[in-house]
């Protein structure tokens, strides 16, 4: 059988970019879907095909998925929406049409742990869109990747760290997340892609090599950057709502955000299933601490 054409959306990102690489480096057939042709050059140059647009527009998510035998979608991260889940439906009604139009054999999405959820979820209520979305699509089989927290979350308080002297977010310091190296979904989705070994419907979720707290986040992003005393601090949710409007976020996005704190904190956005070999990956924060945080923090 000859190899399948892979449409990898989110290219120029840390999960599809990853995948992309791994396929690439097993001479794999790869198309890559990005906004931008100039971020997307390298794996051009290893030779993969590119396909850039706005997958808002039904018509460009059409023509990046035709002629697909597998794919990898997600919801590209948009911070300049006028409405952030308005610009989510909007990709998930294109991308479904697409794969309905499409028919790729098999497909492998972004979710997020919490996505079993249609509300108190933030902005992964849309990840519930998109699951329940491609469910009705027949012929088409799909694995959900349900990762947990991205530790690569915490890049973004690199100024924090720098100019407060804290790590800090509306998260509780006690609460014990499931989280996970950007690396690591790359790695299980190039996998699972590259054996095309599942049927029918299914979600897996992503959990990291153990279940950490913010508070030993903390510790372990400032051993790495010589402050081992790093503090973590818990914001109310309004402050913490006000310090996401002042560092450009919209507002309608600063209430999702909000809400999926929120959902963290009470219990609500969590697990369905349990630990284990398949659901377990391998980097730790401290590892990620040395190898990514410590380095993006020197540099800031």
């Amino acid at each position: 059988m000859a190899d399948p054409l892979y449409v990898l959306l989110g290219a120029t990102g840390h999960v599809g970019g990853g995948i992309a690489a791994r396929l690439l480096d097993q001479k794999r057939r790869v198309r890559v879907v990005g906004r931008s042709a100039e971020r997307l050059a390298s794996l051009a140059a290893r030779g993969a095909e590119v396909a850039t647009g706005s997958l808002e527009d039904p018509a460009f998510a059409a023509r990046a998925l035709a002629g697909a035998g597998a794919a990898f979608l997600l919801i590209p991260p948009q911070v300049t929406a006028p409405s952030f889940r308005a610009y989510q439906a909007g990709v998930v009604d294109a991308l479904a049409r697409a794969v309905e139009a499409a028919r790729p054999g098999h497909v492998v999405t972004l979710s997020s742990i919490g996505a079993q959820l249609a509300a108190g979820n933030g902005p992964i209520a849309a990840l519930h869109e998109m699951e329940q979305r491609l469910a009705a699509v027949k012929g088409v089989s799909v694995l959900h990747l349900r990762p947990g927290f991205f530790m690569e979350n915490h890049l973004g308080s690199v100024g924090m760290v720098k100019q407060m002297g804290i790590l800090g977010s509306a998260i509780r310091a006690d609460l014990p997340m499931q989280t996970i190296a950007t690396r690591d979904i790359a790695e299980v989705g190039a996998r699972r892609l590259a054996a095309l070994d599942f049927q029918g419907q299914g979600a897996l979720e992503l959990m990291g090599p153990r279940d950490v707290t913010m508070a030993e986040v903390a510790r372990a992003l400032g051993r790495a950057i010589g402050k081992p005393d790093l503090p973590y601090v818990q914001f109310p949710y309004d402050q913490a709502r006000q310090g996401m409007i002042g560092a450009g976020l919209r507002p309608d996005m600063a209430d999702l955000y909000v809400e999926m704190s929120r959902g963290f904190n009470e219990g609500i956005v969590r697990p369905t299933q349990p630990r284990s070999p398949a659901t377990t990956t391998p980097t730790t924060i401290e590892r990620f601490a040395e190898e990514v945080f410590a380095p993006a923090f020197r540099a800031a």
